[in-house]
């Protein structure tokens, strides 16, 4: 993939919250939604798949399937 076309949740790519590295252009972006009820707030964070993998626990994982 080229050009990477971002068309998500937020309107622009977000920084990898792991590495703290842009984002743009990655094949492996994923962007991870958080809620705490009985809030209705949001919060988006972005990251590289691989960066994420490495810090999620064992038994989860974060596989990427280019559309």
């Amino acid at each position: 993939m080229e050009s990477a076309d971002w068309t998500g949740p937020v309107t622009e790519r977000l920084r990898c919250c792991i590495c703290g590295d842009e984002t743009d252009g990655a094949e492996d972006y994923v962007v991870l939604q958080v809620t705490a009820a009985p809030s209705s707030a949001v919060q988006y964070l972005g990251a590289h798949a691989a960066h994420l993998n490495n810090v999620l626990a064992p038994s989860f994982s974060v596989e990427v399937h280019l559309m």
